[in-house]
């Protein structure tokens, strides 16, 4: 039965699809699929033609920038995939531009090689404690851990190329027994979007092929219509059949009596079955409290569902990069193997252009043998810096100045750590607007869908007290991130420093600074793990003690003291002669008196 709290393809696996039998039930039909299936047919087709203006620009930027992630026609059982399909490209400068940025937007917001977020209560005028603060501490760390075990940083680098070359590029994250989240990245001509009323994606809509032994292993045999059953049972070269699969990830809206697929305590509905193909139920379908993808844009325009790209900015470049390139490879073949002019009595004779190689001809004169057409001798060196301009406008285009400022600064001129730093954070202003439209249409949602998932499966510590009703929020740590915070924290050891500066003549100073909180601040704003950190109690207790052993310290001293100076003052009592043979010590001890 089809359960949308617990989809199939949550726990598909190798091991599952062995369980698969040969012979399945057939499965029973639901009443209001047939109409529900027409709906999603429906909607699906609409979009299509919504898409399609979208879909020929991305037929350009797929033939000149990146090939491989574009489909034209969603069509199974074709066997040219792997045949070329970069033969427009005959100067991959923008390839490689592109890829430049891709990487310089992994790097700079999510690398996997150093922390690029962090919890914090989304109110600042919550108390944060010891237990609190190491708590947030361990809640990342486990985070941390689990995107670097499943997919998740691949599938943003693939994310990170689809939307510079394309302006989007939808990603899904779904439930993983294994590695806890496994993630998807449907490629351009595959997906369709829509936006709601805020302009945000909020459906996704998409076509893809699967192969016969594909679906049975992800959506069980069970839950297959009886073409893929009949095919499964056959097996042999019946596995590799393919089929167009439909899906649909949407708002849960009212829609005929789809409530008996979706109860209505879910806030978005997902669907897969097979596109054109009626049966008596849908292959597979999921309820969600929030949506299972993520679809971030480059930039925007009013409701497109679509973004805008760096890609679709450099294009004209690109195209015209290699219209330039084929002239001056056709004028360089030309000065190397000139159209030739030859005499009539070379014609069927054996005759050769090639170096070293001799042509005999009879009776040579002026008008005879063979000569060029035309001399043809091009100006390269202009053609070669008009190619360098366009390449610069292309690299500047994709922000290559930014992210490889390093390699194109002179050797000559060393830079410290410092000044690199500041010169990438001065250049990263610049997509300061694409970093947050990032951090909102795809780092968020897809931290938060990560975070749900662990929370299910009980992979978090418990909350403590202190937390238990404050809200959370996500900080991310990007280079801009942490520009902004470099001039907060120079603007405390300035102040500092001042204050230092003045506590030498007026010793008063130092009591302008609450030095608990000044080190507490300057930890948090430059990312010190709490767990280094000493809890206020703590720090209280270690003070105590401190003072206690000091005034032990004192109280040894003054005695220490004390027993000194009468061990002086019987010395000098004893040394003092009162006649008679006695001294004043011996009299102040009753030691009698004098005659």
């Amino acid at each position: 039965m089809l359960n949308p709290s617990e989809p199939f393809f949550n726990k598909a696996s190798p091991a599952l699809l062995a369980q698969q039998t040969d012979e399945p039930e057939p499965a029973p039909a639901l009443p209001a699929w047939p109409v529900l299936w027409l709906k999603l047919e429906g909607r699906l087709a609409i979009l299509y033609n919504w898409r399609l203006s979208w879909w020929q620009h991305w037929a350009q930027l797929a033939t000149y920038i990146l090939p491989r992630r574009y489909h034209w026609l969603i069509t199974p059982n074709t066997h040219n995939r792997g045949l070329p399909i970069n033969q427009n490209i005959v100067d991959p400068t923008g390839t490689l531009a592109m890829r430049k940025c891709a990487g310089g937007m992994m790097s700079g917001l999510t690398s996997p090689s150093r922390k690029w977020f962090k919890l914090q209560p989304a109110s600042s005028n919550v108390p944060l404690d010891h237990e609190a603060a190491v708590w947030l501490d361990e809640v990342e760390s486990r985070v941390y851990d689990a995107l670097a075990r499943s997919n998740f940083y691949d599938s943003l680098t693939q994310m990170y190329e689809d939307l510079v070359t394309f302006g989007t590029g939808p990603m899904i994250i779904y439930e993983d027994p294994k590695n806890t989240i496994a993630c998807y990245n449907p490629c351009a001509g595959e997906y369709f979007l829509a936006t709601g009323s805020n302009f945000q994606v909020e459906s996704l809509y998409r076509k893809f092929v699967m192969t016969v032994s594909q679906v049975v292993e992800m959506f069980g045999i069970d839950n297959c219509p009886p073409v893929i059953q009949s095919l499964w049972e056959q097996k042999a070269n019946n596995l590799e059949t393919e089929f167009i699969v439909a899906h649909a990830i949407e708002p849960n809206f009212q829609m005929d009596d789809s409530r008996s697929l979706w109860p209505k305590k879910f806030a978005y509905r997902e669907c897969y079955w097979l596109w054109g193909i009626p049966a008596g139920q849908p292959l597979a379908v999921a309820g969600y409290d929030d949506p299972p993808f993520l679809a971030p844009r480059w930039a925007t325009t009013s409701n497109d569902a679509y973004g805008r790209s760096p890609g679709m900015d450099a294009l004209p470049d690109v195209m015209q990069l290699q219209v330039m390139t084929r002239r001056k490879a056709e004028a360089i073949e030309k000065q190397v193997r000139p159209p030739l002019l030859a005499s009539t009595e070379l014609k069927n004779e054996p005759s050769s252009i090639a170096p070293g190689h001799v042509t005999y001809v009879s009776n040579l004169g002026p008008n005879t043998g063979m000569r060029p057409i035309y001399e043809v001798k091009p100006e390269l060196s202009y053609m070669t810096a008009d190619i360098q301009a366009i390449q610069y406008r292309i690299k500047e285009g994709f922000f290559n100045d930014i992210f490889l400022m390093i390699d194109q600064t002179d050797p000559a001129k060393r830079m410290t750590a410092t000044e690199v730093a500041a010169r990438q954070q001065e250049k990263l202003q610049m997509l300061g607007p694409v970093i947050e439209r990032v951090q909102h249409e795809c780092l968020a949602p897809a931290l938060a869908r990560v975070f749900a998932i662990m929370g299910r499966r009980k992979m978090l510590p418990p909350m403590p007290e202190s937390l238990a009703q404050a809200p959370l929020q996500i900080e991310f740590i990007s280079m801009l991130s942490q520009a902004q915070k470099a001039s907060a924290t120079a603007g405390m050891e300035q102040f500092a420093s001042i204050v230092g500066s003045m506590a030498a003549v007026q010793p008063e100073a130092l009591d302008l600074i609450n030095t608990d909180e000044y080190l507490r601040t300057f930890g948090n704003m430059v990312l010190v793990p709490q767990k280094v950190v000493n809890a206020p109690d703590k720090v209280q207790q270690l003070r105590a003690a401190r003072a206690k052993a000091q005034q032990a310290a004192q109280a040894q001293e003054q005695a220490m003291t004390m027993a000194a100076g009468a061990v002086e003052g019987a010395k000098t009592l004893s040394e003092t002669d009162m006649g008679g043979g006695m001294n004043a010590l011996q009299a102040m001890i009753g030691g009698g008196v004098p005659a």
